[in-house]
């Protein structure tokens, strides 16, 4: 009996032991959970990275477009600084002599508002240039005072300025004709105005080319006329009958030379000068 009894023991024994080697070797092992990969953890950092990149990248951008419209427009300011400082120049180193054949802009010879002297030099009398300087200074002087009243009270441009300044100009318009046109011309002169026309370039073709005149000349007269200006020659070349012939002097290298061509456009592009007396 008890034989029996230790063998039913050993035998449950040994049954339990066959079955703990049979079992599984994950069974009954708790197991760990599984790690959470770097991808799951920094899912939200890595989208706010990304964005904070792409948000940078686009300053980047436009900080770039920035500096290269700086540079541009700083580049704009430094050529105007020099334009202005050569009109300075020009304007302040303008010079007495007779302007060359391929002058293109208006040479003014003094250094003040009117230079009396010129007229003297031209052989004005002293009193007489004296009172040319006054008459013409007191012009400029009313003048400014329109335009200031015209600025301030809002008339500045429209037919009312226009129709004022004209008033004033007439007070110096009948010196033409007071005027010899050597002392009219000396007066242009010491004025700073214009009193000759420059021919800068002919058309091929044109009345101007066919008669003669080259770029480089000064009209001087037109159909016996004297021409201090642009307007002067307009109006002259629509006198008169379109199928005649008039004489036209110029003066080319300071020679005076006389041609004759059809009245009407003469076909050639021209610059105001002012040719010391």
């Amino acid at each position: 009996m008890r034989s029996s009894i230790i063998s039913l023991v050993l035998a449950a024994i040994i049954g339990i032991i066959i079955g703990v080697l049979l079992q599984s070797p994950d069974d009954g092992i708790p197991t760990k959970p599984a790690p959470v990969t770097a991808t799951q953890n920094a899912t939200t950092p890595t989208i706010s990275l990304e964005t904070r990149d792409t948000d940078l990248n686009r300053i980047a951008q436009q900080l770039q477009h920035e500096i290269a419209a700086r540079k541009t427009l700083q580049t704009q300011v430094a050529k105007l600084d020099e334009k202005i400082a050569l009109l300075e120049e020009r304007q302040n180193n303008s010079s007495t002599t007779t302007p060359s054949h391929n002058t293109t802009s208006l040479s003014r010879t003094n250094t003040g508002w009117f230079n009396q002297q010129a007229l003297i030099d031209a052989g004005m009398d002293v009193t007489e240039a004296q009172q040319l300087k006054e008459r013409f200074e007191k012009q400029e002087l009313e003048t400014l005072y329109l335009r200031d009243k015209a600025v301030r009270e809002g008339w500045f441009g429209n037919s009312r300025y226009r129709e004022e300044l004209t008033k004033l100009e007439a007070q110096t318009g009948n010196l033409k004709e007071e005027l010899d046109e050597e002392s009219y011309a000396a007066y242009l002169f010491a004025s700073g105005q214009p009193n000759r026309v420059s021919v800068q370039s002919v058309l091929t073709g044109s009345s101007a080319d066919n008669s003669g005149i080259l770029p480089g000349d000064h009209i001087l007269r037109y159909d016996n006329q004297r021409i201090y200006n642009w307007r002067d020659l307009r109006n002259a070349t629509t006198q008169g009958d379109i199928n005649e012939t008039i004489t036209i002097e110029v003066t080319r290298d300071n020679k005076p030379i006389e041609l004759y061509l059809q009245r009407g456009p003469l076909g050639i592009r021209m610059n105001p000068v002012s040719i010391a007396p």
